[in-house]
């Protein structure tokens, strides 16, 4: 299957913070004027016109990218919770813990667990496995966008380095048989 991983734009973070909004709650935050920007141009990117469906992210900087990229290419839209991004914190509804993220940030960075490793946090294989997980389900398609996350788009491809805003990473996958 021919994948084209699409990061979604820039966020406005500030947004949500300006109202008091803290933790896993960010992740309502919207796309920035200049983030709308960078998705609308890279609609015209000739690798994305051929995509049969595009899939993205429930994060909201995700979902508006997405949203906009399947107006611009007339193109179908599945919402997938599961494409989310890494969890630093594995429960999404306990109070953050600081020096938690802080662990879970440095081990990433690190190239912290890929596999099991009994930490708190989301491993890079446990990321990999929930994202395939979701594109199974797609094998009908031979091509499709994916609007997600630098942590996911590099958990996939291995990059050594994360995918700017609005950045495009093609992947050709082999998900097996259905």
């Amino acid at each position: 299957m021919k994948i084209l991983f699409v990061r979604h734009g820039e966020p406005d973070y500030g947004l949500v913070q300006s109202r008091g909004i803290r933790g896993w709650a960010t992740s309502f935050a919207p796309l920035t004027p200049h983030g709308r920007l960078q998705i609308d141009t890279v609609s015209r990117d000739y690798r994305l016109q051929e995509a049969e469906a595009i899939l993205c992210s429930s994060f909201a900087r995700a979902l508006e990218s997405g949203a906009r990229l399947s107006r611009a290419l007339n193109t179908q839209l599945f919402v997938e919770y599961d494409l989310h991004e890494w969890l630093p914190q594995k429960d999404p509804l306990g109070d953050i813990d600081a020096g938690l993220l802080d662990r879970a940030s440095q081990d990433f960075r690190a190239g912290g667990p890929v596999g099991p490793s009994g930490v708190p946090w989301e491993t890079l294989d446990e990321v990999r496995s929930r994202v395939l997980g979701v594109l199974r389900r797609y094998r009908r398609f031979t091509s499709l966008i994916i609007v997600t996350h630098a942590v996911v788009i590099g958990s996939l491809v291995g990059m050594d380095r994360l995918v700017g805003y609005a950045g495009i990473v093609p992947c050709d996958l082999d998900l097996g048989a259905e």
